[in-house]
């Protein structure tokens, strides 16, 4: 990879990293933890620190862009338009998600990632904004708490 490709990637994670945060200032001013149960979050960051970073951090973003991005999307664009596609992918993605709380989030990033996806035909790119609001998200909690 060249330099240019290498700071694209960093911008791609710093994205990722920067609507982590955004929506977690955003849903504390709404306080949205309050409103609705985020029981998935909780036990995700019950885990030790090591785990949450391998599992959460790198290993579910890997596996969930191959399903959402890569085999779902591709099956939905054989009968389906290509916006259409993309929408039921991300839906698809948030609910995987399991709690309204990150139902809100993970549907605008799903739009996000598959719009990566398809911008730079290659799943590296919504991987890499993946593990950037990912690992964001873990390490600000764990630095929180």
């Amino acid at each position: 990879m060249t330099r240019k490709d290498w700071m694209h990637y960093i911008g791609i994670i710093l994205l990722g990293a920067a609507l982590s945060v955004a929506w977690g200032v955003l849903s504390g001013l709404l306080h949205l933890d309050r409103i609705y149960s985020n029981q998935v979050q909780e036990q995700m960051f019950s885990e030790a620190l090591p785990l949450q970073i391998a599992v959460y951090g790198f290993f579910s973003p890997v596996m969930e862009e191959i399903l959402f991005r890569w085999l779902l999307y591709g099956l939905f664009r054989r009968w389906l338009p290509e916006k259409a596609s993309a929408v039921l992918c991300a839906a698809l993605f948030a609910l995987w998600h399991g709690n309204l709380i990150q139902i809100l989030y993970a549907f605008p990033m799903g739009l996000l990632f598959q719009f990566l996806y398809r911008r730079d035909r290659t799943l590296l790119s919504p991987v890499c904004c993946h593990i950037g609001a990912n690992m964001t998200a873990i390490l600000v909690e764990a630095l929180i708490h």
